[in-house]
C-alpha cells in the first residue's frame, strides 16, 4: 500500500511539472482570429471546410533544456491494472531536445470553434492565452 501511495505522490509532482497541454488549448476557445494571429503570427496552412469554416495550422518547434538524468514516468491503466515504465529523454550534443507543438484551429463566425493540438506538453503550454 505504502508502495502505491509513493508512486501516486510520484505522478502527481510530474503532472504538477509537465505542461498543461489541455488547459493551453482550452484557453483559446472561443477567441477571436486576429487575436490568434497577434500571439502566433501568420498559420503555415489554410483551408475553407466544407461546411464553409476556416481550419488553420501553426507549426512550432523548439528546444526544451534537460538536465542530466533528465526521464519521464509513464502510468499505463487498464482493466488488467496499472504499470509504469521509466524512459530516458535523448538529449542532442547541446543539453537539449527538439520539441513541436502543432496547434490546429477551426474557426466558425470568426470565432475558435475547435482545436486539436499535437506535441510536446510542456512545450505547448507556452502557447497558451
Amino acid at each position: 500500500m505504502r508502495a502505491l501511495s509513493a508512486i501516486v505522490i510520484l505522478l502527481a509532482g510530474c503532472a504538477s511539472t509537465g505542461g498543461d497541454i489541455q488547459g493551453a488549448r482550452d484557453s483559446w476557445n472561443g477567441a477571436a482570429y486576429d487575436d490568434v494571429i497577434s500571439h502566433w503570427g501568420a498559420p503555415q496552412r489554410h483551408k475553407t471546410l466544407a461546411d464553409g469554416a476556416q481550419a488553420y495550422t501553426w507549426e512550432s518547434e523548439g528546444r526544451n533544456d534537460v538536465g542530466p538524468g533528465y526521464s519521464s514516468i509513464a502510468a499505463l491503466g487498464g482493466s488488467g491494472g496499472a504499470s509504469m515504465g521509466i524512459t530516458g529523454a535523448l538529449p542532442d550534443h547541446g543539453g537539449s531536445e527538439l520539441v513541436r507543438c502543432d496547434r490546429l484551429l477551426v474557426f466558425r463566425n470568426g470565432r475558435v470553434a475547435e482545436q486539436t493540438w499535437q506535441g510536446q506538453p510542456v512545450f505547448c503550454d507556452r502557447f497558451r492565452r
